[in-house]
């Protein structure tokens, strides 16, 4: 793996800096990989391997400073300084990703999911969620304020709304099955307790309503290649990294039946997606 890319602070680190667990298993013997910048680092759970950031800023800050509305500018003049070649082969080949068809998360909650109300977590303004068809009532999750306003208005349009905060705590606030599917579009890679998050949405869906999650996908090619210069490590926004391994674990242990796309979760890919169920069965790890 490449030596990590000397990184400038994208701001300074706010002084409420907490320690962090193991959010798979709650395991508190990491080892750093030797990514990172301080205070901010790759680690890999001593128990089940999976790999998180062990140190992050108070939730709260996320709400502000740490908003990706707020890190997604200064993280692109960040990679253009570190990577000048790279970042401009990059912006003058964008032609590349059309010249195939690019899988999208809501195409498959439209091939799996009837219409009526549909739940985004970590839905951003809501643009994604209002191309979905009509017939499609959206109802999203977002942390950073200013999008919860805006994918609010535009929800409501559509008879939903977006509840702004805590993933877990604002999808508590929703009565039970209440949706025909659900999307986590680049959204679990940021959340700090992934797991409690993925049982909380269990008695929200309707009985075999599809989750469909699209994360980074750290076992890739590129991933490995690459190593801290890889275009899915972004600090401290992205506190998860999952391999297929990983996140498949996850969600069995937080009650789902997990199965991939076909054909589209390739070694190539920098991205995976997951398509889950309610397992009838409990969860045979706690």
């Amino acid at each position: 793996m490449n030596a990590p890319v000397s990184i400038k602070q994208l701001a300074e680190p706010p002084p409420e800096c907490v320690p962090r667990k193991c959010p798979a298993c709650g395991d508190d013997t990491p080892a750093r990989k030797g990514i990172g910048r301080d205070p901010w680092h790759m680690a890999q759970c001593g128990a089940c391997k999976f790999l998180y950031l062990d140190a992050l800023p108070v939730q709260e800050a996320f709400e502000g400073e740490f908003a990706w509305d707020a890190t997604f500018v200064a993280e692109k003049k960040r990679r253009r300084q570190a990577q000048p070649i790279v970042q401009w082969l990059d912006e003058k080949t964008r032609w590349r990703l059309h010249v195939f068809p690019r899988p999208e998360t809501r195409y498959f909650l439209e091939r799996l999911a009837r219409p009526g109300p549909v739940l985004d977590v970590g839905c951003g303004d809501g643009g994604h969620a209002m191309r979905l068809p009509e017939g499609y009532r959206p109802f999203g999750v977002e942390i950073a304020p200013r999008l919860a306003a805006k994918a609010d208005a535009a929800f409501r349009t559509r008879g939903g709304q977006c509840l702004q905060g805590d993933a877990a705590r604002a999808i508590s606030r929703f009565e039970d099955r209440l949706f025909r599917g659900v999307m986590m579009n680049s959204y679990l890679e940021h959340e700090f307790w992934p797991l409690q998050v993925l049982k909380a949405l269990r008695p929200k869906l309707m009985p075999g309503a599809p989750l469909i999650i699209k994360v980074p996908n750290a076992g890739s090619l590129n991933a490995k290649v690459m190593g801290g210069n890889w275009c899915g490590v972004r600090l401290p926004d992205h506190v998860n990294y999952f391999t297929w391994k990983s996140l498949s674990a996850m969600a069995e242990d937080a009650g789902y039946k997990v199965r991939a796309p076909f054909g589209v979760n390739l070694p190539t890919n920098d991205n995976m997606w997951a398509i889950l169920t309610v397992d009838s069965s409990p969860p045979e790890r706690s």
